[in-house]
């Protein structure tokens, strides 16, 4: 992956904040609703499943909302595809101080440090893949205490595709973080290289 698609991809990058608000809209919040008239079935549950559903979904809305916060790994990585055309151009053009400032920032800077931006990485997978965890433990309580029927209907909401879309966000940032660090360490060895000269 050259630099032109490496921000390509983080251009493309799916808005992390928006997939959470919609997938707490079309998952969470019909479930919590007991008003809700093409979801009736759900206030005809057990009072024992309720309860179970309705601390599943309190502990599943707090995962969520930590999630929305991750925007800012789509926001780093954009930053960072930046930062690589114009250390690329600096590099190219020979400009020793403009590079040095670059490098220094993409790697020693409290914000833009790209190690923490791996860990930011890392943990929003591991909250997609427990999030993922409890959305599927929930729709399989759900479906034991729903007729076919209902459980059909239930499925048939958009919820899925929001889930699918973070996953495949969290894949996407993988990819994009190692070609990122592929780019850096060599740009970053050029620009020595020339210093050298």
């Amino acid at each position: 992956m050259d630099l032109r698609e490496i921000r390509r991809e983080t251009e493309s990058l799916t808005n992390i904040s928006e997939t959470t608000d919609n997938f707490k809209k079309n998952w969470i919040k019909p479930l919590r609703k007991t008003s809700n008239k093409h979801l009736s079935f759900i206030k005809n549950l057990d009072e024992d499943t309720k309860k179970e559903l309705k601390h599943r979904l309190d502990t599943v809305h707090k995962h969520i909302n930590s999630l929305g916060q991750d925007q800012m790994i789509n926001d780093k990585l954009k930053t960072y595809s930046r930062y690589l055309i114009e250390l690329k151009l600096t590099t190219f053009n020979g400009d020793q101080n403009k590079s040095k400032v670059i490098t220094n920032s993409l790697l020693n800077d409290d914000f833009m440090n790209l190690k923490q931006t791996l860990t930011d990485i890392q943990q929003f997978e591991k909250k997609v893949a427990n999030l993922s965890g409890q959305y599927h433990e929930i729709n399989d309580l759900l479906h034991k205490k729903l007729s076919l029927e209902e459980t059909l209907f239930f499925m048939d909401l958009p919820h899925l595709k929001y889930l699918d879309n973070l996953v495949q966000t969290s894949k996407k940032h993988k990819t994009i973080s190692r070609h990122i660090g592929k780019h850096m360490v060599a740009l970053i060895k050029e620009t020595q290289i020339k210093k050298k000269r």
